[in-house]
């Protein structure tokens, strides 16, 4: 998932400047919107000592004047302020406190500044106003402070400086007068920001909001500090989290819903041109969720520009500002809305940069969540209805089963359905040649969509490269994919999956029953070393696991969704547990040994500024991982700890006599239950299944290993050392050391004992309970020598190191 980050600027009124604002490139109808969009400040109340409590933050403002806006539907919503003033924040949970020094440098945050912007729609105005003073003064530092927000805010670069402005600038950034518009328009969903222009860092951003603080983060958590200077070494969301008073509750939760609206049903007739312009009518029928909606946001790339909206069959205003100045797509309902009723709008738009022609017949589709006006997507299911219409020579693979296709002069029409509710559509393009197969073990149809040649990028390295030439083999490692979590997760609910070549080389992505493989999954061996050279080698492991772990995500991404950023390794880290179970089922021990271990260093390793991907925070921080000094750590941990979590899972429910059958029924349960679930669902799944030798807690939860691996940031370190001693009966006494080290005294696991017989089999001998950093002593006694004994031989639990030795 891509998100967006923000600057600040402000506007000057005037003539001159609301002429450029309504150009001929937007498409605004409504006259309180175009009030907030040229609104200014004006006068000056002048306070002293004057706090502001927001939830966590708080203001002292020491001195200085307040200019504000003029009142919109009788609510003032902007001001500015200059002068002397501190903003403290201290964080509502050990979580967020914890990340907040790892960034910044403490726990509680602090920042000195002489100016900053507020936007609001609660009773910041009266609140200020009733505690200060009027006064004699111009405001023409706090006109100037404005112009400046409105430009930080609305300006989109197409080349960010970092991931906080590509975050809050990129294709899901939001226009801030659209959204104080809805507030003002629904009643009882009253927000608060500011932007604080800092002596540290210039973009600070304080934010509460009731439907979600960062809308760009799937999340419903309602407070934010944001700090988007791209230059500053802290840049990053700093926190993100519920409302205090959740937190002292104990009422926080990711599965809350602040969404305005859900989407019911999409119905998308589209039409790609020779020239790859597209031009399509969208009829959406979504549910009101909140009471009294009016705007409806929807993700829709900028350079898709919205011709019109209908309501049954009558006009209705809406929201599109320029490309690149608040280019998102808002839709305005004639009346508020109820919660329950359904609404149809009718869309029509057209548009570049959805697709670009990549030569050799292939196409890259680069808008694929926001090619069409979209509702929470990867949150919310819908069904699908969906058209193509394009140049007869190429194929459209989309989502969905194909009802129809018809050829009419230079034009093939195709008729898509949903089978089922989907999470997203998508679609691939190009001129493919199909090759196409029920896999009869598992009942799926299996489609894989391949080009004659490369794209001309590989071409004009002077290869003659046939991609389709390989797609046999794509077919054999999809069929192997699928039968393994066939078996392992149980039955998902679409029973097709179509492989398609996409010109990307270094990375794959999965939509339901659609999956874009790179150009490189399609080349073979010597192809690849004649691209590469001697890194083909370590390429050819990204090669071996790309397949499986793309499939795997129509069960996990798809068919189980997650519901927040913090829960995406639910998806992307069950797809990597995937792709080395599938290892190990084909009979690839080594290879799979080999996968684990790369995983394992991953997270172990140091960078160059000495830290792991661990040091950045827990798992469950998601995205928000990433900083300046650990770039990799958010990719790290939702991918390779999110694997060995299920990995340490699927070792401690093991046992002798029904082997991974409690594991495959907690996996088929997951699947079965589908739809959008969190962490804490699956937790509790877990605890359902978990054996009793799983209860370290003493409480039938799983909580202790959640605690630890996903909301904690430990990594055990383990040494065991062994002597064998005969024994009289012909038997053998094995005396064993474990040791658990660099861990805190509340941190506990269960290692698994193998011993290697003399027909060299691995055998589990034991599994043992260890806690804190602690040497237990046992002994086994085993009727053969052992040739070796050791732990976490199968990579059971993820370790900084593990060393096994034999001793005298």
């Amino acid at each position: 998932m891509q998100s967006p980050f923000f600057r600040i600027s402000a506007l000057a009124i005037g003539l001159a400047f609301i002429s450029t604002i309504f150009a001929a490139d937007t498409a605004v109808t409504d006259p309180n919107y175009q009030a907030l969009r040229g609104a200014g400040v004006g006068g000056a109340y002048r306070v002293t000592n004057f706090k502001l409590v927001r939830d966590v933050g708080t203001f002292v403002f020491q001195s200085g004047t307040f200019a504000f806006g003029a009142p919109v539907l009788g609510k003032r919503v902007f001001a500015v302020f200059i002068g002397d003033a501190t903003f403290h924040l201290t964080p509502a949970n050990p979580i967020e406190a914890a990340h907040l020094k790892v960034i910044a440098g403490a726990q509680e945050f602090d920042e000195t500044f002489h100016s900053a912007v507020f936007c609001f729609t609660d009773g910041t105005a009266e609140e200020i106003i009733a505690k200060a003073e009027t006064a004699d003064e111009a405001a023409t530092k706090a006109t100037g402070a404005f112009r400046d927000f409105r430009s930080l805010v609305r300006d989109h670069s197409e080349s960010p400086r970092g991931r906080i402005e590509a975050l809050l600038s990129g294709e899901d950034a939001v226009n801030v007068d659209a959204e104080l518009l809805r507030e003002l328009y629904t009643p009882g969903r009253e927000s608060f920001a500011a932007y604080i222009h800092g002596q540290k860092d210039s973009d600070v951003r304080f934010i509460v909001n009731p439907a979600g603080a960062v809308p760009q983060l799937p999340s419903p958590e309602e407070v934010a500090l944001i700090d988007a200077d791209s230059d500053a070494d802290r840049e990053g969301i700093l926190y993100l989290s519920h409302y205090r008073s959740e937190w002292e509750k104990n009422t926080a939760n990711s599965m809350e819903n602040h969404r305005w609206v859900q989407p019911v049903s999409y119905r998308i007739d589209t039409t790609i041109g020779g020239n790859d312009h597209l031009s399509a009518t969208t009829v959406v029928r979504m549910k009101v969720l909140t009471e009294g909606t009016r705007v409806v946001r929807f993700g829709l790339l900028p350079t898709l520009r919205v011709e019109s909206v209908k309501m049954a069959a009558t006009p209705i205003p809406f929201i599109q500002e320029s490309r690149k100045q608040d280019g998102s797509f808002y839709a305005i309902l004639p009346e508020p809305a109820r919660a329950g009723t359904e609404i149809e709008l009718t869309i029509v738009y057209a548009g570049d940069k959805v697709i670009r022609n990549d030569g050799g017949g292939s196409f890259s589709v680069s808008a694929r969540e926001s090619w069409y006006p979209s509702l929470n997507i990867f949150t919310d299911q819908a069904a699908y209805d969906l058209t193509f219409h394009v140049p007869k020579r190429f194929t459209l693979v989309s989502t969905g089963r194909m009802e129809k296709s018809t050829v009419d002069k230079d034009t093939a029409t195709t008729h898509w359905i949903s089978e089922v509710p989907l999470t997203v559509a998508g679609f691939n393009y190009g001129e493919f040649r199909k090759l196409a197969k029920k896999d009869e073990a598992t009942g799926y149809d299996v489609e894989v969509y391949t080009t004659p040649q490369a794209p001309d990028y590989l071409r004009q390295s002077g290869l003659s490269i046939d991609t389709g030439a390989m797609a046999k083999n794509a077919m054999a490692d999809t069929q192997n994919a699928l039968r393994v979590f066939d078996l392992w997760f149980g039955k998902i609910r679409q029973g097709r999956v179509a492989i398609t070549q996409q010109p990307q080389f270094n990375f794959g992505q999965s939509w339901p029953t659609l999956v874009y493989l790179p150009v490189s999954a399609f080349l073979d061996e010597t192809q690849r070393f004649s691209l590469l050279g001697s890194s083909a080698f370590k390429f050819a492991n990204f090669i071996d696991e790309v397949t499986p772990h793309e499939v795997a995500h129509q069960w996990w991404g798809h068919q189980v969704s997650w519901a927040t950023y913090h829960d995406q390794w639910l998806s992307e880290g069950f797809a990597d547990f995937s792709a080395g179970l599938t290892l190990t089922a084909m009979g690839k021990s080594a290879a799979a040994d080999k996968y684990w271990e790369r995983q394992r260093t991953e997270l172990t390793d140091k960078n160059e500024y000495g830290a792991r991907a661990g040091d950045a925070g827990p798992l469950w921080l998601g995205e928000r991982l990433v900083w300046k000094k650990n770039e990799g750590a958010y990719t790290r941990q939702t991918y390779a700890k999110g694997g060995f979590i299920l990995q340490m899972l699927m070792s401690m429910m093991w046992d002798s006599q029904t082997k991974d059958q409690a594991f495959t029924e907690l996996m088929h349960e997951f699947t079965a239950l589908g739809g959008t679930q969190s962490t804490e669902t699956f937790a509790a799944l877990v605890a359902k299944h978990m054996k009793p030798t799983m209860d370290l807690g003493g409480n039938k939860t799983m909580n202790w290993f959640f605690q630890e691996w996903v909301y904690g940031t430990e990594m055990p370190r383990y040494s065991l050392e062994y002597s064998i001693t005969p024994g009289a009966d012909g038997k053998f006494k094995i005396t064993l050391h474990l040791t658990q080290s660099e861990v805190s005294e509340q941190f506990r696991m269960l290692i698994p004992v193998y011993v290697e017989t003399p027909a060299k089999q691995l055998i589990r001998a034991a599994t043992v309970p260890i806690g804190g950093s602690s040497t237990r002593t046992f002994d086994l006694t085993l009727p053969f020598k052992p040739t070796r004994v050791a732990v976490n031989a199968l990579h059971d639990v993820l370790s900084v190191e593990t060393v096994n030795k034999q001793v005298q």
